[in-house]
């Protein structure tokens, strides 16, 4: 939301520099920035012109003695006709620049004269267009103030807030004003609205009915006849314009001014444009189709609250107006609509179709219901000051079922508990009086009665926070002490998740972290039954709760692909759910590792390891054993949106899967390169991971010794039942097992593979002699032939 200091002067002449109220807004909860419309020059001052000679080398300059009260008296040459003594006039010392810096004042010689510095015209400090003459000032302030704050140069400062959800009484100059005023320990300035009508009765031209008093407790209606629509005064554009709205036409804009004024949305109609003339507000019936003023139409839901002539859909409510009632050039008459409506049910409408408006933003986190009625004379009147017109007699309120204030109980010495503070009761009371809420009562228990635009404040906690935030959040006192008990300290379940980003950040992986929420087609891509589809979605791309963490990888990787990047490797670790009909919510929460790499070789001057499916698998197994999982084994397996896919198993527990995935799912992700995925338990890693501490072992001092063996084999025996026969077979001194050759052709036979391995031999505390290195090879070959029918090469 942005904010022009500009505008909030029409409820408050804030004292306060730029800075002190970003800061005190901040703190008061409001977190933002601001940024100035810089001026064009710095260090120009008032001066008065004590003397004024003719240049003795020049018929049309002066040589002026200048005071700016600093001390000194200033020689300047000026060319002005209207420079004489006695005036006062702006003056840009030697340092000063004009022309945003473009231009810097020196001390310098004209015509022999030495002149230090330059009074200034209108145009080179650009508060005017004239140019022919120095800028003469009709002031009494003291010499050498900063010419700023004696002119009015039109510059602003515009705040933007970033506001919580719960803060919808700020969504407006007149909230921002309410905060300001808290920090200036004042009182704001609310617009006073006088409405001129006419003898003819609204009633008597436009009927309200209002379905469904839940949905829409409060519709009212005014209408402004014989406007003519056409160009805004340059005023209200430059209001727009100054906190980035565009300016579209007089009362479009009138409309707009109203919203960010007020914070209530308000909406115009042709009233000639309806035909019955009877507004009616009812919940779409599934199947209608209405085509908003963006020119898209869009098929309802029985969720959707409308607008209607009669039973013609014209708007939906709280979102946007339809395209067929719209204001444009040759309407004449214009029907206003001030209402109040629910607002989960503008949210669930607005998000059902990824549609966000300056209106529904603020009927989502709830309006002023009191304030339809001033909304709309205010927008009425404004109308007919831009645009003409006359405005129809009274205003045809339907209000079903009035609202009342709310009364809240507060305890002051609950409050200071809470807060760990001694704020006094009349303290307190203060606080709650610069929030406009009435509070009655003495001593320790009061009833607060809250505003209408707080809609915020349900219980007396919200008071305490109210208090904490006009006190001063960094007031609130500290404490070293800690009152508990040790049982409520339990082992850190996510502790793994340090030493796993730890392992991948070593092999090259970028840590990725996805929305949790997922479409309905990438809910289904991992998952046969999809994920579960939360009631009130942001958007359709955020309506199920995701079952799987690839399709965030993925999307990364869709990303970074069109933006050229060629190679990388991520990770997320994070929880997805299941649907799961024994659980008492429906749904089974797990913790998953997801890991994905990239394309196929990084660019280099040099040759570079490619990734295929072995340097995949590798890295895989360097992160089980850095996690100390050994005994696992890699099986062929077939898996829901896979292509290709290779199960991690321990103990008969499959702990994750690898592998390509389907190229329809990789074309739906917009992928067009090479890539492998990995998705893991990572609650099954968690368990398996061993709870004893590394031992630290000190480097051997004795020589290794190598010995390659040649195998032939058959095909279908896994690689890892051979390792696991040599590894068994080598005892304790076998150190390392490297595979350095794998052959499959006709020269070995049909079904026929040839490994040839490197075996590393090592002793903890002796050298090797070659006789018990051949003993052990021996018992390798032996029980290689044994197992695997194994013939040596």
């Amino acid at each position: 939301m942005k904010i022009s200091l500009n505008w909030i002067q029409d409820y408050i002449q804030t004292t306060l520099s730029p800075e002190e109220i970003g800061e005190g807004l901040t703190n008061l909860g409001l977190e933002c920035t601001f940024e100035a419309t810089p001026l064009n020059f710095t260090d120009v001052v008032l001066g008065k012109v004590l003397e004024c000679n003719p240049h003795p080398n020049s018929d049309h300059l002066s040589v002026c003695q200048v005071d700016i009260g600093d001390g000194e008296i200033y020689g300047i040459v000026c060319g002005a006709p209207n420079v004489r003594q006695g005036i006062h006039v702006p003056v840009a010392r030697p340092g000063a620049t004009l022309g945003h810096g473009d231009f810097k004042i020196k001390k310098t010689k004209l015509r022999g004269v030495v002149s230090q510095g330059m009074i200034c015209s209108g145009k080179e400090l650009e508060f005017s267009a004239d140019h022919e003459g120095i800028l003469i000032l009709d002031t009494d302030q003291p010499l050498g103030t900063p010419i700023e704050k004696i002119l009015d140069f039109g510059n602003d400062v515009i705040y933007d807030l970033d506001l919580t959800p719960n803060k919808g009484d700020c969504f407006s100059h007149l909230g921002a004003a309410r905060e300001i005023a808290i920090l200036e320990k004042s009182q704001i300035k609310k617009r006073q609205i006088t409405v001129n009508e006419t003898d003819v009765p609204a009633d008597s031209l436009v009927q309200v009915t209002i379905d469904d008093p839940e949905a829409c407790p409060r519709y009212a209606a005014r209408v402004v006849r014989g406007v003519k629509v056409g160009p805004s005064p340059q005023w209200l554009a430059d209001r727009l314009n100054a906190i980035g709205q565009n300016s579209i036409n007089n009362v479009v804009d009138a409309a707009n001014y109203v919203l960010m004024d007020s914070g209530h949305p308000l909406h115009t109609f042709d009233l000639n444009q309806l035909k019955h003339r009877h507004i009616k507000v009812r919940f779409a019936k599934a199947g209608e189709k209405i085509t908003l003023l963006d020119e898209v139409e869009r098929e309802l839901s029985d969720k959707h609250l409308l607008i209607c002539d009669g039973e013609t859909p014209v708007a939906l409510a709280g979102v946007m107006g339809g395209l067929t009632s719209a204001v444009h050039e040759d309407t004449i008459d214009i029907l206003i609509e001030s209402a109040y409506f629910n607002p989960g049910v503008v949210r669930k409408g607005s998000k059902l179709f990824d549609l966000s408006t300056e209106a529904s933003k603020r009927f989502e986190r709830d309006t002023d219901i009191e304030n339809v009625i001033c909304a709309i004379n205010q927008l009425a009147q404004l109308i007919v000051e831009v645009a003409g017109g006359e405005i129809s007699k009274g205003i045809v309120d339907c209000y079903p079922l009035p609202k009342s204030k709310r009364q809240l109980p507060f305890s002051v010495k609950r409050c200071n508990h809470l807060l760990g503070t001694d704020i006094s009761p009349q303290k307190m009371i203060d606080y709650f009086e610069a929030l406009e809420i009435e509070v009655t009562g003495e001593g320790d228990l009061l009833t607060c009665t809250i505003p209408y635009h707080r809609n915020d404040l349900e219980r007396e906690v919200d008071l305490s926070e109210e208090i904490a935030r006009l006190f001063g959040y960094n007031n609130l006192p500290l404490t070293d002490l800690y009152f508990g008990n040790y049982g409520s300290f339990i082992p850190d379940a996510h502790a793994l998740d340090g030493v796993i980003r730890q392992i991948l950040a070593t092999l090259g992986f970028n840590e990725h972290v996805a929305n949790s929420l997922v479409s309905h087609e990438a809910s289904g891509q991992f998952h046969a039954e999809g994920g579960l589809e939360i009631s009130n979605p942001l958007s359709q791309e955020m309506q199920y709760l995701r079952t799987s963490l690839i399709p965030g990888l993925l999307s990364a990787t869709s990303f970074n692909e069109k933006r050229q990047q060629k190679h990388f490797k991520l990770f997320e670790i994070g929880a997805v759910h299941l649907p799961d009909i024994s659980v008492e919510t429906g749904c089974r929460e797990e913790f998953r590792l997801g890991m994905l790499w990239y394309g196929s070789r990084t660019t280099h001057w040099r040759s570079v390891d490619s990734t295929d499916f072995y340097r995949v698998k590798g890295e895989l197994e360097a992160l089980l054993r850095g996690l100390s999982i050994t005994d696992y084994r890699f099986i062929q397996d077939e898996v829901r949106g896979y292509q290709r896919a290779v199960s991690i198993v321990l103990n008969k527990e499959r702990i994750g899967v690898f592998g390509w995935l389907d190229p329809a799912i990789l074309q739906s992700s917009d992928i067009a390169g090479q890539l492998f995925v990995f998705e893991g338990d990572w609650q099954a890693i968690r368990n398996l991971q061993p709870t004893k501490s590394p031992i630290y072992q000190s480097p051997i001092p004795f020589p290794a010794v190598n010995r390659d063996i040649s195998l032939l084999v058959d095909t279908r025996i896994p690689f890892e039942e051979l390792v696991k026969t040599i590894r068994a077979a080598g005892g304790k001194l076998l150190r390392n097992i490297q595979l350095f050759d794998l052959y499959e052709g006709e020269q070995v036979g049909a079904n026929q593979r040839s490994l040839a391995f490197t075996l590393t031999f090592q002793a903890d505390k002796k050298t090797l002699k070659d006789k018990t290195v051949d003993g052990l090879i021996s018992n390798i070959i032996a029980n290689l032939k044994k197992q695997h029918q194994a013939v040596q090469r």
